[in-house]
């Protein structure tokens, strides 16, 4: 793992952001009921074009991943995290990648590495082990996407375990794909990785 400085939250969750934005699901929660497209197209741009030296797209970036994962508020995704999170930039191997930990959740991730929660294991079982819900098919469309796209793909978001892992908290799917088209990451991937003491309390490590 290469350290490659230093990371705001600004950049992290910008990251989030363009990882979720073409979803259609995500798309309509940003719409809103009763339906406001402005809504949406100013998501778009700030995920499509941003500039981080924009305060008012940062502030709309924070204000839409908070509201949704309680980036920065102790709920959600991040129960039990303090607003204190440490960001740092990484380049990883896809073999790297393939020793993170999904973090610790029933359903797709615990059926589909049920033995060391690592994305290898993960990888090698999303051919043939049915997970119930579309996470299958969102995977390997994701790796069809790396086979056949030269498009930049949004850092995965983790966080350091107590014990030195890496567990995802944002990219399990993108971090999946990413293993099974290993061949297409010669130079790695980028990745934010977020410590504090409250990782400890993280109930998902």
């Amino acid at each position: 793992m290469e350290d490659l400085g230093k990371a705001t939250e600004d950049q992290v969750i910008l990251a989030w952001l363009q990882a979720e934005i073409e979803s259609p699901d995500f798309q309509a929660y940003l719409i809103g009921n009763p339906p406001n497209p402005a809504n949406l197209s100013l998501a778009l741009k700030a995920a499509r074009s941003p500039d981080l030296r924009d305060q008012t797209q940062n502030d709309l970036r924070r204000q839409i991943i908070t509201s949704i994962y309680g980036f920065g508020h102790g709920t959600g995704t991040f129960e039990g995290l303090a607003p204190d999170l440490q960001w740092r930039r990484v380049n990883l191997t896809a073999d790297e990648v393939g020793e993170m930990l999904y973090a610790r959740r029933e359903g797709a991730w615990h059926l589909l590495s049920p033995a060391t929660r690592k994305v290898a294991e993960g990888a090698t079982n999303v051919g043939h082990i049915y997970t119930g819900d579309p996470t299958n098919m969102i995977i390997l469309s994701l790796a069809s996407g790396i086979c056949h796209s030269d498009k930049k793909i949004p850092e995965i978001i983790a966080l350091r375990h107590p014990n030195g892992h890496l567990v995802i908290l944002e990219g399990h799917a993108r971090a999946t794909a990413i293993v099974l088209e290993a061949h297409r990451f010669p130079k790695g991937v980028h990745a934010y990785v977020g410590e504090s003491r409250s990782v400890a309390n993280w109930p998902y490590l």
